[in-house]
């Protein structure tokens, strides 16, 4: 699991690399030297630019897709992800813990979820949290799109 963990979060770092509009680095990248952090944590930056849901959810790519049809990757596909039962996308190997979750997703429980995974479903092998409220706020606009 750990190493699940460590290959997220490079996969994110270097997606992220490559933006032409950075994202903010990844708290508690793994190095050689120190062990990979338990959560890790994309940067609050200063306020800035507004970013779009689009951009936003550039950070999720390495473990997400969200086109109809599209891949499951580390995470699950999050195609019509507002509305739906937490841990029942077909296909896909959940936690234990987020299949008993009994959540449905809406904005706040994903607001709540995206903020803080681990202490929002105890148990969780969602890694990523996202500290900054616009961007929360951004991608939840854009997996609510059709």
């Amino acid at each position: 699991m750990r190493s699940l963990s460590i290959i997220a979060v490079s996969l994110l770092a270097a997606a992220c690399s490559q933006q032409s509009d950075p994202l903010p680095a990844v708290a508690g990248a793994a190095t050689a030297s120190t062990p990979a952090a338990p959560v890790a944590t994309a940067q609050a930056a200063a306020p800035g630019p507004k970013v779009s849901g689009e951009q936003a959810f550039t950070m999720c790519v390495a473990c997400h897709s969200r086109d109809a049809g599209g891949p499951q990757r580390m995470g699950p596909n999050l195609h019509d992800v507002v509305g739906r039962k937490a841990g029942s996308n077909p296909g896909f190997n959940y936690s234990p813990a987020l299949k008993a979750s009994n959540i449905t997703w809406d904005a706040a429980q994903l607001d709540a979820y995206l903020a803080a995974p681990a202490k929002h479903v105890p148990g969780t092998r969602m890694v990523i949290a996202v500290p900054d409220p616009a961007r929360r706020q951004a991608l939840i606009e854009y997996l609510s799109a059709p």
